[in-house]
């Protein structure tokens, strides 16, 4: 069997998706078509994340912005990258982001290719840094793209219910990463984000909310750096700039509260990394984040700065009960969001799909 991943984006968590299943289904030859768009790496270095015998074919004119000049050379491209799968048995599309999700069905439609799937990891129509016109013509954009064929398989149940109203079959299978050893300290104390200090993350909101606290008593930690670094300005509050991963995990191991203050997400590696280090989560309410908290069981979920204070304010009161709802997001994702678990509904879709015709 072979899956043909198409990607714009060659950053973030899209790509951090691919790798994954890439990793978990090693007896499936896969072929990654992707765009020129990184964000903190080269792309020599992000084709070193995936494992030996993965295939890469950059995928010329892909951009993340509608442009209609770019977009027709992409789609050019794209068919004329796709045509030698045309044919091939047991061979699926699986398209990934919004824009590959509308030009790849559209050039398999015209190509007569029916083995495909689209991953959104993150509907464009839910941005909230764009206009209620725009959001209604990548809406629209989706549901045009629907017309085409292909599954829509959501990373996480919110987004898969997020496009279920716009008429096509829908399936999801959750995110995972790699479980490692609990190494958490016995009296973490910082309130931590991890990722870019951009639009989409919202650091102003997590500034406003550290600075409502005692700059001397609790610590605020954004792991990261990004356009929107300048934001996290208030005194108790520190920004780390980009570190390994042996540095995040030790930055998640004294972690009390996990405080994402994203404007919207898919389903967050982010936050499942925190799970897996048994912090307790504080999450904006925008599907994807939803769907990775028990409110009182391993967090809660807030709608604004003054729900989210409040909230955090009541959580670090009470540590004991905080680091045992740090235990419990770590058995969630024990339970449900480990790579395994991600790699086998991706093949079982996988599978299902390449003997249907």
């Amino acid at each position: 069997m072979t899956v043909v991943h198409v990607l714009e984006p060659f950053a973030s968590g899209v790509t951090t998706a691919v790798i994954t299943i890439t990793k978990q289904l090693p007896k499936i030859k896969h072929i990654v078509i992707h765009g020129s768009r990184m964000w903190v790496d080269e792309a020599a270095n992000v084709r070193n994340k995936f494992p030996p015998g993965v295939e890469f074919i950059a995928w010329p004119f892909a951009d993340r912005e509608i442009n209609l000049i770019k977009d027709v050379r992409a789609l050019g491209s794209l068919i004329r990258l796709l045509k030698p799968y045309q044919k091939l048995p047991e061979t699926v599309i699986h398209l990934h982001s919004s824009k590959a999700g509308f030009l790849g069905r559209l050039a398999c439609r015209l190509l007569g290719i029916s083995r495909v799937i689209y991953t959104p990891h993150c509907a464009a129509f839910i941005r909230t840094d764009i206009g209620s016109l725009k959001r209604r013509l990548f809406r629209f954009l989706e549901r045009v793209g629907g017309w085409f064929g292909g599954t829509v398989v959501g990373c996480g149940k919110s987004e898969a219910e997020i496009y279920a109203p716009l008429g096509r079959k829908t399936l999801y299978v959750c995110n995972g990463v790699a479980l490692t050893p609990i190494r958490k300290a016995p009296f973490p104390r910082l309130v931590s984000f991890v990722g870019i200090a951009g639009t989409q993350k919202d650091p102003a909101l997590f500034n406003e909310i550290a600075s409502v606290f005692d700059a001397d008593c609790v610590p605020f930690c954004w792991v990261g750096e990004g356009p929107l670094g300048d934001t996290l300005k208030s005194k108790n509050c520190t920004i780390t700039g980009w570190v390994d991963k042996q540095q995040v995990d030790s930055y998640l191991a004294e972690t009390l509260v996990y405080l994402s203050t994203s404007a919207w997400e898919g389903l967050p590696f982010g936050v499942l990394e925190a799970m897996n280090g048994s912090c307790a989560l504080l999450l904006r309410d925008v599907p994807g984040n939803r769907d990775l908290v028990n409110p009182g069981e391993n967090g809660y979920i807030f709608k604004d700065a003054r729900e989210g204070a409040e909230l955090l304010g009541r959580m670090l009161q009470d540590q004991a009960k905080t680091i045992a709802m740090g235990a419990k997001s770590r058995n969630m994702v024990e339970t449900d969001y480990s790579v395994e678990k991600m790699g086998e509904g991706y093949g079982t879709i996988y599978t299902a799909l390449a003997v249907s015709s």
